[in-house]
């Protein structure tokens, strides 16, 4: 017998800030930050939204619609956890820009039934592709250096659609090739791929030679400009 299905929205965070990665990075953003992931990567800078948290107060779609029409960024950015367990496609209004950070495993144009492993069981109906085909998706496939054991064959779907970026996040040299490995596979355009430096602290960011590493291999470079700033801060 499953837990109760989530009746809305279960927000962990809502924030001003600017986006830290990735193709808008700079950029003066509202982040809704979603509770509940699908996944449990080892170097998670979030893990405080993996799991099902009694204090969080379910919000509606037109609740969250009202804070992003009172918000004076025009680029709204849904995060997580795991933001495509939720319909975002019944958020949008008119004049703001959507970002949806997330880890691809989850098909948004398809109805979803999950169980978390934290018991909570999740429902929607498929989001309409018509609405986030607008979207700027931030899909950011994970390596095996965050120790999951999931595989790739979403990224067929992802590869088809040219709706956003990949962004991949590196610790050393073996992993930027285990990325063209993966590129190559799904023959994703490397000019839709960025690459980051895993860390939350300053100093794990000063990694020139592995970024030179990238460069010389045609690579974006994503910078964690969040991290640069603020650390591991919560709310930037």
């Amino acid at each position: 017998m499953h837990m109760k299905t989530s009746p809305a929205y279960y927000v962990a965070e809502i924030f001003e800030s600017i986006q830290g990665e990735g193709n808008y990075a700079g950029v003066y953003s509202l982040f809704i930050r979603f509770q509940h992931c699908n996944l449990a990567c080892s170097w998670c800078d979030s893990k405080y939204t993996w799991y099902k948290n009694d204090t969080l107060i379910p919000q509606t779609a037109d609740e969250l619609k009202d804070i992003i029409a009172s918000s004076a960024a025009t680029h709204i950015i849904f995060t997580g956890g795991e933001p495509t367990l939720y319909a975002l496609d019944k958020l949008v209004i008119p004049g703001k820009k959507y970002h949806v950070e997330t880890n691809g495993t989850v098909i948004p144009t398809e109805p979803l039934h999950i169980e978390l492993p934290d018991g909570t069981y999740i429902e929607r109906v498929a989001m309409k592709e018509s609405i986030i085909k607008r979207f700027n998706w931030v899909v950011s496939p994970k390596l095996s250096n965050a120790i999951n054991s999931q595989n790739t064959e979403y990224l067929h779907y992802w590869s088809a659609r040219n709706w956003g970026i990949f962004k991949f996040i590196i610790q050393q040299s073996a992993d930027i090739d285990e990325i063209e490995h993966v590129i190559n596979r799904y023959s994703i355009d490397k000019n839709r791929v960025y690459l980051a430096v895993e860390g939350c602290t300053l100093q794990s960011q000063l990694r020139p030679k592995l970024v030179d590493e990238l460069i010389t291999k045609g690579f974006h470079y994503s910078p964690r400009l969040h991290v640069l700033l603020w650390g591991a801060k919560r709310k930037k």
